[in-house]
């Protein structure tokens, strides 16, 4: 072969195996580097969130209507303000069983409506959703979220086993979603509530969820307060401001009565 010739096949293979590795590196190696150094942050992996399973519990006829701070539930009768002199802050939205941290059995709080300054456009401006990532979405059969609650509900949902690895398109996108699931996905929660600690009739798994009731959309977080009673925290999002949640607490020594306080959730229409 020609001197020429030889340097010609040289700079083709050059090109080619630099095409393969550009390549590789979008693919395989990305995702391998997903693996090692974003999804071991998970404690139980990289699960897609279910949906609520309690709603359809039962609600008691004797479960009374309340309203806090536009927050519709329903509860038990006898609960009062935990600090009845408050009217502003986290204190005035808490009602309680009973004065005493020792025989309270359950608790209820609604926080103030509060923006998190979580939004769409701020992770644009950081390079997420580019139109190479909208297109890697698509492909996998999502949508570019428009709020927040969009953009959290993505990464709860999202099921990175749907990713073809081979596609540069989608292994970004699945890179960038988990790496937004990692920084958006809230750790689980524990508050005070009472002295005494609570044994539960059942093991509770720390888990969230995703509901919606009406007027509002939330997620759920299931765990166990730190004295052990049973915890649910939603964050719920008005269906005509899905950038803007309120937090509710809701903790019992009663996991049914719990789960029962949380269905009856929603946004007042008042």
């Amino acid at each position: 072969m020609k001197k020429g010739k030889k340097i010609a096949v040289v700079a083709a293979a050059v090109v080619v195996l630099g095409g393969v590795g550009s390549y590789l590196s979008q693919t395989l190696i990305k995702w391998k580097m997903m693996e090692y150094y974003i999804m071991p942050s998970f404690v139980d992996g990289v699960d897609v969130i279910e949906e609520y399973p309690y709603a359809d519990i039962e609600v008691p006829d004797e479960f009374r209507a309340c309203t806090i701070k536009g927050i519709d539930f329903e509860a038990p009768d006898g609960l009062f303000w935990m600090y009845p002199d408050e009217t502003e802050g986290v204190k005035s939205g808490i009602i309680v069983d009973n004065d005493d941290p020792d025989k309270r059995t359950l608790l209820v709080c609604v926080m103030d409506k509060e923006d998190t300054g979580i939004t769409v456009e701020q992770f644009e401006n950081m390079g997420y959703f580019d139109k190479r990532m909208n297109k890697g979405l698509k492909k996998l059969g999502y949508e570019k979220p428009e709020n927040a609650y969009e953009l959290l509900r993505l990464c709860d949902t999202f099921d990175y086993r749907k990713c073809n690895k081979f596609s540069p398109s989608e292994v970004n996108a699945t890179y960038n979603i988990m790496e937004l699931k990692a920084i958006l996905v809230p750790t689980t929660l524990s508050y005070s509530f009472g002295a005494e600690d609570v044994k539960l009739g059942e093991e509770i798994e720390s888990k969230r969820f995703r509901y919606e009731n009406g007027n509002m959309k939330s997620f759920i977080q299931q765990g166990a307060a730190k004295n052990g009673a049973y915890e649910l925290v939603l964050d719920v999002y008005d269906v005509d401001d899905l950038d803007t949640p309120q937090t509710v607490i809701i903790l019992g020594d009663d996991v049914d009565t719990v789960r029962q306080i949380a269905k009856t959730v929603d946004i007042s229409e008042d």
